[in-house]
């Protein structure tokens, strides 16, 4: 599989209103593939809301793929009441996967929460068993670089060192890494050796106020997000996968023209 341009479905296209319009997930879908996005990332929360047979019925209908699906869970809490929940929401977020044909999972939820070295250690113990859930399986399962827990190359290249051989691969996301003021390139290239799926994220700017980052996103290929250099460096190493444009506030013009520099990107 060569690169191929996906987008996360999320910011100003969830729920799905173009122009004012409402739409329902096949009409959304068709959208974007005529936009010339190949693949989209589903929230569980699109699940829950439309049902996973109505997606998958959306994809058949527009061309569209699910390029990854995401399982929202805490890792890392050890309260009575919300560990359950975590542990519920994997075994329906591969069946859900599989339903919508898409060959990798992504886990969030964890590393927003929660902060040092022995909630790390636990993450990646929680990690390691939900691992198991995906032997036998086609799909991958990934990870991001966000929060305090896991915001650096390095920190993704120590998870995938002692989870790697369980199948644990990386999804790096650009704009976290500069919304941490970490060195874009440097983080990518640390992550590389694992990295099956991408979170192309650009920032128009960003502020470290009292220990806590804040950012405005920018339209694609408009930030300090290093973009087209993440992309040379896939070009020139051939990698293969997604790479989804994560949407922010940006308004419909705004949406198609960082569609239109992915698409360039891309090539």
């Amino acid at each position: 599989m060569a690169m191929r341009p996906a987008i996360m479905w999320m910011g100003k296209l969830y729920p799905p209103i173009w122009r004012e319009k409402e739409l329902e997930p096949a009409e959304h879908f068709a959208m974007l593939k005529e936009m010339g996005i190949d693949g989209i990332d589903i929230f569980a929360r699109a699940s829950d809301q439309y049902g996973v047979d109505t997606l998958a019925g959306a994809l058949d209908s527009s061309g569209l793929e699910c390029s990854c699906y995401y399982i929202a869970a805490d890792l890392v809490t050890d309260e009575a009441e919300k560990v359950p929940i975590a542990d519920e929401a994997f075994p329906k977020g591969i069946e859900n996967a599989q339903t919508l044909g898409a060959s990798v999972v992504f886990t969030h939820g964890s590393q927003h929460a929660h902060k040092g070295e022995d909630n790390f250690q636990r993450y990646i113990d929680r990690l390691g068993e939900k691992l198991q859930l995906f032997k036998g399986t086609d799909l991958t399962l990934v990870i991001e670089n966000a929060g305090f827990l896991l915001h650096t190359g390095d920190d993704m290249a120590r998870a995938c060192e002692v989870l790697g051989d369980e199948g644990l691969r990386l999804c790096p996301d650009t704009g976290n890494f500069t919304l941490w003021g970490v060195d874009v390139m440097d983080a990518v290239t640390k992550c590389m050796p694992w990295t099956v799926h991408f979170h192309i994220k650009d920032y128009a700017e960003r502020s470290d106020e009292d220990g806590s980052v804040r950012g405005k996103e920018a339209i694609l290929g408009q930030g300090v997000t290093p973009v087209a250099e993440v992309y040379e460096m896939l070009h020139k190493q051939s990698w293969s996968g997604w790479t989804a444009w994560e949407p922010g506030p940006q308004d419909e013009d705004g949406i198609t023209a960082s569609v239109q520099e992915l698409l360039r990107l891309i090539g």
